[in-house]
């Protein structure tokens, strides 16, 4: 309980530096706007310092913790003290709500937020035989964020180097695991630091894009169902579940057997997949990244109203703090900011343009090292994924209905005020980008400029179902049969979840024991040798760093990983070069496991033969090979073996 009141108080410190820092900076948000947007704005800011002062001390320590949650807390209490700078303004009408409708937001945020606490509540828990997660997505991204957490709050892991391939940059988004981090110092279990934070942001990030909907649409009941369409929607792939319940004797039972079948969505080539299951929960960079990205936005608007550079200066302050934040978001900025420009042209966005490459171009450079990193793999796809559909007909089955509704809202003049429509078609041209050009390794992840897109279109569809609910009676029954087929895969596979039915073990009983073993019994700068299974224990919960992990995480991130697994190959086999490898890169520790004998062929009587185990379970041998590791440089300097 004690770690837990600890990281309430430190989040909560976060969260009053950026509420506070806001409602100096930028007085004309809304209340609603400051807590949706200062949350994470306050969690980046303060991570951001964890990360530079521990890369200092090279160690994340309780002291360092506990020393900024308490600046966090003394600057917002100061600034919110400090009397406000907001001048008198006129009434704004998305604040006004339409009679009894208002409710509609009241109620889609009330249910999300507790729709959420369950989720979180088992996101990821140690049982008494092993720790699971709650769904497909987050067994295939948390062991990644697992790992990223601990390596940081047991690993020392400062300065950031790759956890999975050491001695790279480490070219991914880590922000939010350096705030986990954080609550694992302060005494939460690693599981429980990814679980606490990822309900309070998710809280918040609903909340920024219900305030950023009703400032573009100037209507709260519109902005509400906007948040619904976001994280509920899906495409038509519920018809697949009626198809097969259809099918079965009695359709109750087989839509109580059947909710959700995700082999099914695939073959079907259903691949816009929810936006809460499938990206913002287990990504997490999300967590940050859309509401700093929609802050943004919104410092743009006003400062093309008020022709002030500190308002374009404070706009790039914070979208140059996204390198660290999610990348994904930097990207569709980029992407959808020119246009903005284009739409209203003025010379003071030279100002939020410099001050953004300014600040963020130093942290892509040490992110990313000297290379291309993932974007070396941009590359011209016409279509995108549609293929084997139509691409017209690949996007009508993922899109469902808001398709051709925004479609209809962009053609319906005075639907939306004129700076709405800017913003809008602005937003929707990471559509048409992510259409032509594949941006990174893997063709899915156009999926993380996509959310923009879709975002847009959920606002332009919610606008127009709310106009037409309005405009007669006789459009009310439409209205919700359109709803129920834009949100029916949501809820399907949402019930599905929440039924327990896509929980899976991330590692047994015996796994957790031994990462528990090697964070206690092993320095935390030590690296390891192991197999490469994504679910492995040292590199998931062990806190360690390892000389090669996951393949397809690093192909991903457009790592070159064949000499790698070459010579990790070499070091399990004990060939004429294992000794030399071992000293090249300075191994601590082989672990030997199922995977590894399996798959890598290596044998427990062969290092038995010359290495001591000091760490033993069932199934798994940790082999101290730092004798041949202190190998003078001379004898490490060696000749790679051929491929």
């Amino acid at each position: 309980m004690l770690g837990l009141a600890a990281s309430l108080a430190f989040l909560g410190a976060l969260a009053l530096l950026g509420i506070a820092t806001l409602r100096r900076l930028a007085p004309f948000l809304d209340p609603v706007e400051r807590i949706g947007y200062g949350l994470p704005f306050g969690a980046t800011v303060g991570s951001l310092a964890l990360l530079l002062s521990a890369s200092l001390a090279g160690r994340l320590s309780t002291v360092l913790v506990a020393c900024w949650g308490a600046a966090a807390l003394a600057v917002g209490a100061w600034l919110s003290r400090a009397p406000s700078t907001k001048r008198a303004e006129p009434e704004d009408p998305a604040t006004r709500g339409h009679g009894g409708i208002a409710l509609v937001p009241v109620v889609v945020l009330g249910v999300l937020f507790l729709r959420w606490l369950l989720f979180w509540s088992g996101a990821a828990t140690i049982e008494p035989d092993g720790l699971y997660v709650g769904s497909r997505y987050l067994y295939g991204d948390f062991a990644q964020h697992l790992g990223d957490v601990t390596a940081f709050a047991a690993g020392d892991n400062f300065p950031p180097q790759h956890p999975r391939f050491a001695g790279a940059p480490f070219g991914y988004h880590y922000l939010t695991s350096i705030t986990s981090a954080a609550l694992v110092v302060l005494g939460l279990a690693p599981s429980d630091a990814l679980a606490l934070p990822g309900f309070l942001f998710c809280c918040s990030a609903a909340l920024a894009v219900f305030a950023f909907a009703r400032r573009v649409t100037a209507d709260s009941t519109a902005a509400g169902l906007v948040v619904l369409l976001f994280f509920v929607g899906g495409g038509l792939g519920w018809w697949l579940t009626l198809r097969q319940a259809a099918a079965e004797p009695s359709v109750v039972a087989a839509l109580g057997g059947h909710l959700w079948d995700p082999a099914a969505q695939q073959e079907g080539n259903f691949r816009w997949l929810n936006v809460f299951l499938a990206l913002v929960a287990p990504q997490r960079g999300y967590l940050y990244g859309l509401p700093l990205g929609l802050l943004v936005l919104r410092l743009l608007e006003r400062a093309v109203d008020e022709h002030r550079t500190a308002r374009f200066l404070a706009a790039g302050l914070v979208a140059g703090m996204l390198p660290f934040a999610h990348l994904g978001t930097l990207l569709a900025l980029a992407l959808v900011t020119p246009f903005l420009f284009l739409a209203r042209p003025d010379r003071r966005w030279a100002a939020f343009f410099g001050s953004w490459v300014l600040v963020a171009a130093p942290q892509l450079w040490y992110q990313q090292g000297p290379g291309p990193g993932a974007l070396g793999a941009l590359r011209w796809a016409p279509g995108w994924v549609a293929a084997p559909d139509p691409w017209l007909v690949f996007w009508l089955k993922n899109l469902g209905l808001l398709l051709p509704l925004t479609i209809l809202a962009l053609a319906i003049p005075g639907l939306l005020p004129d700076r709405a429509r800017r913003i809008l078609l602005a937003l929707l041209v990471p559509f048409f980008a992510a259409n032509l050009v594949v941006f990174q390794p893997w063709d899915w992840d156009n999926s993380k400029v996509l959310v923009y897109a879709y975002l847009a279109a959920c606002i332009l569809g919610a606008a127009l179902v709310v106009r037409a609910w309005r405009a007669h009676a006789a459009w009310r029954a439409p209205v919700v049969l359109a709803l129920s087929t834009l949100v029916g895969s949501g809820l399907l596979e949402n019930t599905h979840q929440a039924l327990g039915r896509d929980r899976h073990r991330l590692l047994d009983a015996e796994e957790v024991e031994l990462a528990r073993q090697v964070r206690e019994e092993t320095e935390p700068r030590a690296l390891f040798v192991c197999g490469l299974q994504h679910n492995h224990p040292v590199p998931v919960l062990g806190g360690r760093r390892v000389l090669l992990s996951y393949p397809g995480w690093h192909w991903s991130q457009g790592l070159d990983i064949a000499e790698r697994e070459r010579h990790v190959r070499a070091i399990f086999a004990l060939g004429a070069d294992a000794d030399a490898l071992l000293a090249r890169y300075r191994v601590s520790y082989v672990v030997i496991g199922p995977w590894e004998q399996e798959r890598l062929g290596a044998s427990v009587e062969a290092f038995r033969a010359r290495f001591p185990s000091p760490i033993r379970t069932r199934s798994y041998e940790v082999f101290d090979v730092r004798a041949i590791s202190a190998m003078s440089e001379t004898t490490s300097a060696i000749r790679t073996p051929d491929p």
